[in-house]
């Protein structure tokens, strides 16, 4: 389901200048559609994701495009290894008894 910007400020507590800071650096993305800024699910858990950084961690603002970039590295990074694992668990049994035992060398 897609947010509006006030209806994101609300949700997770930060300022409609913070978020449209965060979007003017491009930390988020969110869909622009007829001049209004339309947040997904993702968008959003990276706006709670970068409040927190700036908040409990004190990420400052020149960190914060390096942190987010290895975040997002981390998560692409997960993302393949569950595909990976995904694409072992169907291999036949003798297959994937070769990649374990070659993998364990």
């Amino acid at each position: 389901m897609l947010a509006t910007i006030e209806q994101v400020v609300a949700e997770i507590k930060v300022t409609q200048g913070e978020v449209t800071a965060w979007i003017e650096q491009r930390w988020v993305r969110p869909l622009e559609e007829d001049g209004r800024y339309l947040f997904d699910e993702a968008d959003r858990a990276r706006i709670k994701l970068i409040s927190e950084l700036r908040g409990d961690l004190e990420v400052g603002e020149e960190a914060m495009p390096l942190v987010l970039r290895l975040l997002d590295q981390i998560y692409t990074l997960r993302r393949a290894l569950t595909e990976l694992q995904s694409a072992i668990k169907e291999l036949p049994a003798d297959a994937r008894a070769e990649l374990e035992a070659k993998l364990r060398k």
